[in-house]
């Protein structure tokens, strides 16, 4: 009875939520432009309800035109989050006589416009970012590239051939996936197949997202494409051992697993594990370097803010004990395909 409670306050805040971000922006904005203009009773049920309803019928369907309507939906949502951070502020500079509205309205429609445009640009575009890490003479040399959260479903499978090609030019030693790759049931083989290309041998570790869909189909059609999944397991790749995780909830996942495996001896250990958790138990394991996803650096800022509440260690490199954790802000996009303060990311890892 309480868990139904507390996912009823759940749903009710969501809702809360959604309706402030998808009706309030629009028609206060139309009503700035528009001064004297009145909205019809039926449009504000509507914004909130056709987009939400739209959403639905691609969970349904999710064929290639549902998942073009459900990416024009979640960035209609993300344009809307946009506005709403603009017009706060602008409520209290209306309480002042020293501006006007509509004059205050143009303002605000043209920097969303802008804004949207540099972020919709800004998640089309991949960078390639370069660490170096210390490594023993045995491992030296190699070159792993990482890339996560891709989000196949949010994003189109498209969006897959020019990471690929990128991925390629840089030459790696292994590939790496650190979870999210799908986020859509029904993802099928075909809609994966440049993941074929990758010219290295390629390592998967599950996201939360996989786990959230058709998890067991999603691993098959990667190992047919010759990606190998680690699931709560280990594998040697001539002077390294890499360790893949199950993305999980609870914080003592990573330490849980790690208990059951062997830290093989005079090895280069890289684990794979989705979120940036469990860092101080696999260093105490042995692992070398930990490879991460899961914030998206926020996305969209300010997201980042409270992004970083959550999992403090947000983004980048982070030493601890004798390891280094790599947090990527993620490859592709979930939910609107936008970027601000925050950009897609390929990693390339040169040991030396």
């Amino acid at each position: 009875m309480k868990y139904m409670s507390q996912r009823a306050v759940f749903l009710l805040v969501v809702l809360l939520v959604a309706g402030l971000v998808l009706v309030y922006p629009p028609l206060r904005l139309a009503n700035l432009l528009l001064p004297g203009w009145h909205a019809p009773l039926w449009l504000g049920p509507a914004l909130f309800l056709l987009p939400i309803t739209l959403r639905f019928v691609h969970e349904q369907a999710n064929h290639a035109w549902s998942r073009a309507v459900s990416a024009v939906v979640l960035t209609w949502l993300g344009v809307c989050f946009v506005m709403l951070c603009l017009l706060l502020p602008v409520e209290l500079l209306l309480l002042t006589p020293w501006f006007n509205a509509q004059h205050v309205g143009y303002v605000v429609a043209i920097l969303t416009l802008l804004i949207w445009g540099y972020s919709f640009y800004n998640a089309m575009r991949l960078h390639v970012r370069t660490v170096d890490v210390q490594a023993p003479p045995s491992a030296r040399d190699k070159r792993l590239v990482q890339i996560s959260d891709v989000h196949i479903g949010s994003r189109q499978p498209g969006f897959l051939r020019p990471i690929v090609d990128k991925i390629n030019t840089l030459n790696p030693d292994y590939t790496l996936i650190t979870g999210d790759l799908i986020d859509m049931r029904g993802i099928d083989q075909a809609s994966l197949a440049p993941l074929g290309d990758i010219n290295s041998p390629t390592l998967f570790c599950i996201g939360n997202h996989e786990r959230y869909v058709d998890l067991e189909d999603i691993c098959t059609r990667l190992r047919n494409l010759g990606i190998e999944v680690l699931r709560n397991a280990s594998v040697m790749k001539n002077d390294l051992q890499f360790i893949g995780i199950d993305d999980a909830e609870r914080r003592d996942q990573v330490e849980r697993h790690l208990r059951e495996l062997t830290p093989a001896a005079d090895s280069f250990k890289v684990l794979l594990y989705h979120r940036p958790d469990g860092a101080e138990a696999a260093a105490e394991w042995g692992a070398d370097l930990m490879l991460t996803g899961h914030t998206h650096r926020g996305q969209i800022f300010p997201f980042n803010f409270l992004v970083k509440k959550v999992f403090p260690r947000l983004y980048q490199s982070y030493e601890v004990d004798n390891m280094l954790l790599y947090v990527s802000p993620g490859t592709g996009t979930w939910g609107p395909v936008m970027r601000l303060g925050s950009m897609c990311e390929i990693t390339l890892f040169r040991l030396v």
